[in-house]
């Protein structure tokens, strides 16, 4: 396969419609009519889902076809601004290497031969072999991966639970789901920050002029101009640091440690708000007795930072109300800590009193959003018997990410009033542990995984150890998948089945307190379709013929948006609405926890045998965890780092996108690769203790001299598909220095680690 060399659009501002604005070295697009091609024949509203948010874009159409995208001036959220990737959208429509028609494998798995077929055969064929699976081994042996959003989640869970298998698996260990589940625990759902409104604001694993330059970036924007102080947590010299009032250049993989130095200064300088620590919270002695050795200076050695930087940052957040410390997804792939992180965060947030005040971290529902049917309402968890939930693989090691901590977080969730934060996500927070779903994919224990689907998901440029993924993909007796394109894990398939753009299927987007539409800008072009009617169809030819009563996506809306007394078509009309904010709602109600308090020390942890307490635990990949490691490995490994037009393993196919990023880049101080031998531009080998890959060094002193920045989810959709080759999946795939191993990710739900490392670069 070769890239296409016709080009549907340039990434500029007359291919925008609209001018070029300045958002820290990241393009954005505002609408401008004046740039707009005249020769279309008519605009349609629609939204973009190249990544997570769903921002509103105006399709331009000619003869039926999509030649334009420009931001939608209308939109209430985004307001006419769009990024560079929304502009690959009539690229993506169109591709010419798009997977229309469904696909049956001929000959052996990967030797990328392939015969058309109907979609009834693909669904009677997939589900009659599912079906004597089941029979075989029990509806346990079928198996899910997902993706992050590209179309729904809702629709798989159902199906599986009508399956009756609990093991669907995916990204969530690593992909805010850390942070979702923990704060439910902590204080009974997940905080929102306001950060608009808010007097500082903590930039904390994240860098959102790279991963939401539409919406989150702005925000960030407009607190500064209000007068917010901002302090920057991260390794690189990231765009907002050119904003804040202080950057800590933090080691990798050593967050958790500043929190706690966090927490016991702001506790010793008796700078909490105390009115709210001793009516609102429990644990809290146990929590100050706890963070005491967590001193400024002994973290000032673990964190590479000095004790005046650790002091003046927590005086800063602690002293300026309201202070918010957003979401960030840097925190969550760092292993064995990501998920004290996320309770560590949890706890400065209560203990500062910024808990449901305007300005500060707010419960994403609203009073009129909560009347909504929600996720909880779609899935049929009822329908997965407590036996075939016992069967879920990895819930025995990470019980609080499986069956029993969700369905401990639903228990208390339940003491308060419907809608009032939202109910506990299935797909966020009650997930089989893919390292053991592999295994029993490879070697039949505990018992036989012989069935996967992979929907929306490359799963060997997703998850850790490739090698690993590859070898469980193989063992299966059959594998499906729905995708866009021919990915490497799509070429290891039994049958393919075309996956809609986002464009072509409506969505409800309800977060953040707001219910917004997304409307269909197209029909779905050829013979693709979108994720319920693939569920629905294997579910009706496997006894599930009473359970799927919507016709449609729209009809299953309009089930979500009935207790408002509106259809999907008619709130259309005005995008959606927003719902009010109420603050301080636990003074009424308390929190969703088993005290209905803020949890400082976590009984649902200590119950599922975790830690109750946030405790920093060094990486074993580290120069301080393994030392002499460190002398073949000697810099610092990180990946993950968002970089624009590509979104993790997509749009690699793109011609724009690849004349823009070209190969797969690592990033490394020039003093460091001097010292080397190394020149800009050179291929160079990366490796760490799992494997090695190839790829391009690139200079940046934004980068700390003993740190390598290596680029993720790279393939070439040039090359062969057929094995072993697979488009080149292993040769500059970052994952392949990833491990997936026990010993390296956190134990209270498995989250393995994609920063962090240790590496070494030589010449390729």
């Amino acid at each position: 396969m070769k890239l296409n060399r016709r080009k549907f659009l340039h990434c500029s501002a007359v291919a925008a419609g609209g001018l070029a604005l300045s958002g820290a070295g990241m393009p954005l697009y505002a609408y401008d009519p004046e740039l707009v091609t005249r020769n279309k024949d008519e605009t349609r509203r629609s939204y973009c889902g190249l990544c997570h948010p769903r921002c509103g874009i105006l399709l331009h159409m000619k003869e039926g076809k999509v030649v334009q995208v420009t931001g939608d001036p209308d939109h209430p959220v985004t307001r006419g601004l769009i990024c560079e990737r929304g502009l690959l959208m009539p690229e993506h429509i169109h591709h010419p290497d798009r997977i229309n028609y469904p696909l049956k494998r001929k000959g052996k798995r990967g030797e990328g031969k392939w015969e058309r077929i109907s979609w009834d055969q693909a669904l009677d064929e997939t589900a009659e072999k599912l079906s004597r699976l089941r029979d075989e081994y029990g509806p346990e042996t079928l198996a899910f991966t997902h993706g992050t959003s590209r179309t729904h989640h809702w629709d798989s869970r159902r199906f599986y639970n009508l399956f009756g298998s609990p093991n669907i698996c995916g990204a969530a260990n690593i992909c805010m789901c850390p942070s979702y589940a923990t704060e439910y625990a902590t204080y009974g759902g997940m905080a929102r920050g306001d950060v608009r409104n808010a007097r500082c604001v903590v930039i904390w694993g994240r860098s959102p002029a790279k991963s939401s330059p539409v919406q989150s970036y702005p925000a960030l924007q407009h607190a500064r101009e209000q007068g917010a102080k901002i302090i920057v947590i991260d390794p690189r010299r990231i765009p907002e640091t050119e904003m804040a009032d202080m950057w800590l250049q933090i080691r990798p993989g050593t967050d958790l440690a500043l929190m706690l130095a966090w927490i016991n200064l702001i506790i010793s300088e008796d700078l909490y708000d105390r009115e709210f620590v001793d009516k609102w919270t429990t644990g809290f002695e146990e929590l100050k007795k706890a963070v005491q050795k967590y001193t400024p200076q002994k973290v000032a050695q673990i964190t590479w930072l000095s004790v005046d930087q650790i002091k003046e940052s927590a005086r800063l957040y602690a002293r300026t109300s309201p202070a918010v410390i957003p979401y960030g997804y840097g925190l969550d792939k760092q292993g064995v800590n990501s998920n004290q992180c996320a309770r560590a965060r949890a706890i400065l947030r209560a203990l500062t009193g910024n808990l449901e005040v305007p300005g500060g971290e707010i419960f994403s529902q609203s009073p009129e959003t909560g009347k909504l049917r929600g996720e909880f309402d779609l899935v049929a968890s009822e329908a997965i018997s407590p036996e075939q939930r016992a069967k879920q693989l990895g819930a025995d090691t990470y019980p609080f990410f499986g069956f029993p901590g969700w369905e401990r977080n639903v228990k208390n969730n339940k003491k308060l009033p419907s809608g009032y934060v939202g109910a506990p996500s299935m797909y966020r927070t009650c997930t089989a542990h893919l390292r053991d779903v592999f295994n029993a994919a490879i070697t039949g224990r505990p018992y036989p995984v012989r069935a996967m689907l992979s929907v929306a998901n490359n799963p060997l440029l997703a998850f850790p150890d490739t090698r690993l993924t590859f070898e469980a993909l193989k063992a299966v007796d059959l594998y499906v998948v729905m995708e866009y394109y021919m990915t490497p894990s799509a070429a290891l398939a039994d049958y393919i089945f075309p996956s809609a753009t986002t464009v072509e299927q409506p969505q409800l987007w309800t977060t953040g307190g707001f219910c917004m539409t997304c409307p269909p800008g197209i029909e779905p072009l050829y013979e693709r379709r979108d994720t319920y009617q693939f569920y629905k169809g294997l579910g009706l030819r496997l006894g599930q013929e009473n359970d799927w009563p919507w016709k449609d996506l729209e009809e299953a809306y309009d089930y979500v948006l009935e207790p408002a007394g509106v259809t999907f078509k008619e709130l259309n009309k005005t995008y959606g609405f927003f719902g009010r904010r109420e603050y301080k709602r636990y003074e009424k109600y308390g929190f969703g926890t088993p005290s209905g308090k803020v949890e400082l020390y976590s009984s649902i942890f200590e119950e599922l045998g975790c830690d109750p307490l946030p405790e920093y635990k060094e990486p074993l990949w580290s120069p301080e965890g393994s030392p002499d490691l460190a002398e073949d490995y000697p810099f610092i490994l990180i990946t993950g780092s968002r970089f624009m037009p590509m979104y993790h393993s997509e749009q690699r196919q793109f011609e724009s996108a690849r004349e823009r990023v070209p190969d797969p880049l690592a990033w490394m101080h020039p003093d460091a690769a001097g010292a080397l031998g190394l020149e800009e531009n050179q291929w160079v080998k990366v490796s760490s203790p799992k494997g090695s890959i190839r790829m391009r060094l690139k200079f940046s002193t934004i980068m700390h001299p003993r740190m390598v920045d290596v680029q993720h989810g790279w393939w070439f959709p040039e090359r062969k598909e057929e094995k072993p080759e697979l488009f080149g999946v292993f040769e500059s795939n970052a994952n392949m220095l990833c491990p997936v191993d026990a010993e390296h990710c956190s134990p209270e739900i498995g989250s393995w680690p994609h920063s962090a490392l240790l590496c070494r670069v030589e010449k390729a």
